[in-house]
């Protein structure tokens, strides 16, 4: 027994592909575009991930549908990205129900390995992105204070909340340096928080 109301639609993934990016491709390392050639990923879900991959297509767009995520890896360590002459890390990210989302850079160091002493990194923090649409992220590197080197960024983090109860489509990941910046402004971007 139970009342509905048929005129509530719920929405739980985007209808439509996210924008293409406009940053030429000589500015630009793409991880994830179908705009741009890509460098090596080892992998978009790595095995200490607490998240489940899809490799979807919207409106023949390839994304990533990230479901019950928590925080998954991405690893990019046989190739290491050397973003050195990067000045921006870009992202297209859609959700119907995540209420803060954190995006973490790690470079490994010069010996390309984790933990092996010369490790840095840096996680900035979107509170409340807006739902229900794709929200481009344009982070300038300058605000991961954290990560003093980049020429050997091994590892990409997104950690969402409410963890492991909500669905984020990603698409277009990618750095690109001041000579491709649009002036087109963001589409539904929070402020970004660094954390304490």
């Amino acid at each position: 027994v139970y009342f509905s109301d048929e005129s509530v639609v719920v929405v739980e993934g985007p209808m439509e592909a996210a924008p293409d990016p406009t940053v030429p491709e000589a500015q630009v390392i793409s991880m994830f575009s179908d705009v741009y050639t890509d460098v090596t990923v080892d992998t978009w879900h790595t095995d200490w991930s607490q998240a489940t991959l899809e490799d979807i297509e919207i409106q023949g767009n390839p994304t990533k549908k990230y479901s019950a995520l928590n925080f998954v890896g991405i690893e990019t360590i046989a190739e290491p990205i050397d973003a050195t002459e990067m000045e921006f890390f870009n992202v297209n990210v859609w959700s119907a129900d995540f209420t803060q989302l954190r995006i973490k850079l790690v470079d490994f160091g010069a010996d390309g390995a984790y933990d092996g002493g010369d490790d840095v990194e840096h996680e900035i923090v979107f509170e409340a992105p807006t739902q229900q649409e794709w929200v481009s992220l344009d982070i300038p590197l300058s605000d991961f204070t954290g990560l003093t080197t980049k020429e050997h960024i091994a590892q990409l983090l997104f950690i969402s909340t409410p963890s492991g109860a909500n669905t984020v489509f990603v698409d277009n990941v990618f750095f690109y340096n001041e000579a491709g910046v649009s002036d087109t402004p963001l589409s539904g971007a929070p402020t970004p928080t660094v954390p304490d």
